[in-house]
């Protein structure tokens, strides 16, 4: 009798899900599923998954306005001793090396949230780190080379571009600062929806778009599932939403040796810090690798359980 009801309870999840499905929507998304497939499931990241991401474009806004208001007042904020901490730390900074300070403050904090190996690590967002310390960077060298030619009897750069470099002003990190942090939320945006997940009574789709030129698809059959892990992270867990990791044969050997191979080379090359990263937690994946911060995730997952012992 027992055997019989939770056959039934698992025959109405999979009911319920197909109730709410528009199967001609997902066959739209996904050409690659097959006339013999039926469309059980179709998600994508929630709402609050790159909740990291936009904290972080929010952080480096910040650094820019305190950089900002450090270069373009003499005076900090009255009353506000943390603040004037930070602002007067700044100062401080930009007293003694210009941009060049702000650069290297920003070069190190592409560095730190590349070490800590989280999700915020992923290459767009290093690479956006970097050049928001790049830029500063590249101007200060451009100015600094321009001021040496000058005065040994060239022209300089002037020759080439018709007038004078402008020095860095002090609105420029302003600028700077409100035009990287609407790039970095319009591009997070774009690459949480790159993601679509699907799942049929024969396999589990995953299909990324990002860009237009970045694109790949992933179809896994249940029969070369070897298990399901269900990973809610911290902001998951309040707002309900968690990954799956589809585990297939080999996966799990393949991703313990890829973060002990990051410390091993960290020895091999003197220029390896530059590169090393803290070791993660062995089951961490990214958004093209897993159904990524999906809503209802253990709802999901006792519907894939269901559909691997049905097949």
């Amino acid at each position: 009798m027992g055997s019989s009801s939770l056959g039934v309870v698992m025959s109405e999840i999979i009911s319920s899900f197909r109730s709410k499905l528009d199967s001609e929507a997902v066959r739209e998304r996904f050409p690659e599923i097959s006339d013999s497939e039926t469309p059980i499931w179709h998600g994508s990241p929630a709402l609050m998954s790159m909740s990291g991401k936009y904290a972080l474009a929010g952080l480096v806004l910040v650094i820019h306005l305190v950089f900002y208001w450090a270069a373009k007042y003499d005076t900090v904020i009255e009353g506000e001793a943390n603040l004037n901490l930070v602002v007067g730390l700044a100062k401080t900074i930009i007293d003694i090396s210009g941009v060049l300070g702000f650069a290297i403050m920003m070069l190190l904090v592409a560095k730190v949230n590349h070490y800590l190996n989280t999700s915020t690590s992923g290459g767009w967002t290093t690479s956006w780190l970097l050049i928001n310390g790049l830029i500063p960077l590249i101007w200060y060298i451009t100015t600094l080379i321009n001021s040496f030619l000058i005065f040994i009897g060239y022209h300089g750069f002037d020759h080439f571009i018709g007038e004078h470099i402008p020095v860095w002003k002090d609105w420029y990190y302003l600028v700077l600062g409100v035009f990287s942090s609407i790039s970095a939320v319009a591009l997070t945006a774009h690459y949480s929806n790159a993601f679509q997940y699907a799942i049929t009574d024969k396999r589990v789709h995953i299909r990324k778009k990002f860009l237009y030129f970045d694109s790949s698809t992933v179809g896994i059959p249940f029969e070369k599932v070897e298990n399901l892990k269900v990973e809610p992270s911290i902001i998951g867990r309040i707002f309900g939403f968690g990954n799956i990791h589809v585990i297939t044969d080999g996966m799990q050997s393949n991703i313990y040796d890829d973060n002990v191979s990051i410390k091993q080379s960290s020895f091999l090359n003197p220029l390896s810090w530059i590169f090393i990263q803290r070791k993660n937690n062995p089951s961490f994946q990214d958004p093209s690798e897993c159904l990524y911060c999906i809503n209802e995730p253990m709802s999901v997952y006792a519907l894939i359980n269901e559909l691997i012992d049905n097949s």
